[in-house]
């Protein structure tokens, strides 16, 4: 299996390359020839430079094709093996309106998702998928595109019925919000790591309580401070910033059974999310 997948992608690579060669002199020379004025030259790199770039994208496709067809074979396999009650859809994933409401991502000028999977898992119900965001920014001169977020969102039930809305971000992702106002809770430790926002302050302690504060703190300290959390309509979010791709099979890099061992490592971070903050629990449900 892997051989010849890797064997298909290998002569899809070589072509990458040359397309990149392509590129890479086509820049050099045109420095030195457009000092010396000789405009036709010029001409004949640029249009190499952009036929390079051709090359590159029509390939890039060709990887992500392999990447699609080879992910709805095995990741939905190991999806089965974990979640028997579960769906993976590779080409799709949550909207930006979704992802923008919970209040842990803003609007920006380039939204990807894909890599839908929704699920059940000791009685609670999640939706995940990849997703990324990019800012476009121009100065008048020159035109820069920023990832602002690369990773997976979650959404899971939430047992524990609250009335307002609450968010807990890295204490960098600063930004207004409006109805919300910060809370500072009882424990120092809890305000340096995360930031909390509410409608209503005492639903804020109604909700983070110690247990609950302490296992956040742990997701917190294990991805890194990456990680956020949104409370909303009987729902937790979870923004990862991981600035990863997370399923895909990347270029130039040879594929094997590591690759098997990663899904299963990315589909079990659905079972710690449910178990470290007891989402399956339902004692503190209201009637």
């Amino acid at each position: 299996m892997y051989d010849e997948l890797n064997k298909e992608k290998s002569a899809i690579e070589t072509k990458m390359i040359f397309g990149f060669i392509i590129i890479g002199i086509s820049f050099i020379l045109f420095i030195p020839l457009g000092a010396s004025g000789g405009s036709g030259a010029i001409f004949i790199l640029f249009i190499s430079f952009i036929g390079g770039g051709i090359i590159v994208g029509i390939n890039s496709k060709k990887i992500k094709q392999i990447s699609n067809n080879f992910k709805k074979v095995y990741v939905a396999a190991e999806l089965k093996k974990i979640f028997p009650d579960s769906s993976y859809f590779y080409d799709q994933g949550f909207s930006e309106t979704e992802v923008t409401n919970s209040g842990l991502l803003q609007h920006q000028d380039r939204y990807k998702s894909e890599d839908l999977i929704t699920g059940s898992h000791e009685g609670v119900n999640f939706r995940c998928c990849d997703v990324k965001q990019e800012d476009v920014r121009s100065n008048g001169k020159s035109t820069t595109v920023v990832t602002v977020f690369q990773g997976r969102f979650y959404e899971f039930d939430f047992p524990k019925e609250f009335k307002a809305n609450l968010l807990l971000l890295q204490p960098y992702n600063f930004r207004p919000f409006s109805g919300l106002t910060r809370v500072k809770m009882e424990s120092v430790k809890f305000n340096s790591e995360l930031k909390v926002y509410a409608k209503d302050e005492h639903e804020a302690f109604f909700i983070l309580t110690p247990q609950f504060m302490e296992q956040l703190l742990m997701l917190d300290s294990k991805y890194n401070n990456k990680i956020s959390f949104s409370l909303q309509n009987k729902k937790l979010y979870i923004a990862l910033d991981s600035r990863k791709d997370y399923f895909d099979i990347k270029p130039f890099r040879t594929v094997d059974s590591s690759i098997i061992s990663e899904y299963r490592e990315e589909l079990n971070d659905i079972k710690e999310f449910i178990k470290v903050l007891q989402l399956d629990l339902t004692l503190f449900k209201n009637n």
